[in-house]
């Protein structure tokens, strides 16, 4: 497994339900690092549903709904991207990130 994954796999693995907002927004933080110069069709869309889903788990009332609609994007969003990355690894990894995310959602 890539080591740029790791954190992300194992909060998964944890559960994100039960995921305190702090360490999610952290998570968030890391996985937008990790696409940050990612250049493959449909990475930008997954990077604008991270901000937009931190920017919700900032907010004073967290929508659950939201957050859960917004898993549930990023899980078919990653899934889908993964069929497109070279590196096999990468994009079998990237494959279960995206099942984990619409499991959690």
């Amino acid at each position: 497994m890539p080591a740029r994954f790791t954190k992300l796999d194992n909060a998964i693995k944890a559960g994100l339900k039960n995921m305190a907002a702090k360490a999610a927004i952290d998570q968030i933080e890391y996985w937008e690092e990790q696409l940050k110069d990612v250049d493959v069709s449909g990475s930008k869309g997954i990077l604008a549903d991270l901000h937009s889903l931190k920017t919700k788990l900032q907010a004073d009332e967290v929508d659950g709904d939201a957050v859960k609609k917004l898993l549930a994007d990023l899980g078919s969003k990653t899934a889908k991207v993964a069929g497109r990355v070279d590196d096999k690894s990468v994009s079998e990894h990237l494959e279960k990130v995206g099942k984990g995310l619409e499991e959690a959602a």
